[in-house]
């Protein structure tokens, strides 16, 4: 079981997702907002965020920026979820962090459950290692 904030601020996305990730058995905190998303990882431990990238105020891409630049945050795994479509450049703005991107609308629970349970282990790996 990983704790995993979920960074959206659509209501009925973010709550969608937390239900789904909570029936998969981890825990959940839910940010509407990047600046709320950033509060709650200097609080708390999380292993892994799920991340819209279209966000008010600060957006998902400064959201990243933050994460990159904080010693203890710069390898939390980030999976991306947003209605941006990916091309090379966005992705290039994203390394390292996000393991995966998912487009909204286009994918379904089970992949998005793929997608976390495949970027835990690595977390896991890394942590263990330090």
């Amino acid at each position: 079981m990983a704790s995993i904030l979920v960074v959206d601020d659509s209501f009925a996305s973010r709550n969608a997702t937390a239900a789904l990730l909570r029936a998969d058995g981890h825990r959940v905190t839910c940010a509407d907002n990047a600046w709320r998303g950033l509060t709650i990882l200097e609080s708390m431990p999380i292993d892994l965020v799920v991340l819209d990238l279209v966000l008010p105020g600060l957006n998902g891409f400064g959201f990243l920026k933050d994460i990159q630049q904080n010693r203890r945050l710069h390898s939390l795994p980030v999976i991306v979820a947003s209605a941006l479509d990916v091309n090379p450049e966005l992705w290039a703005q994203c390394q390292p962090q996000v393991k995966q991107w998912l487009l909204k609308g286009k994918y379904a629970g089970e992949e998005l459950l793929d997608a976390v349970n495949s970027a835990l282990p690595a977390m896991r790996r890394v942590t263990s290692a330090a």
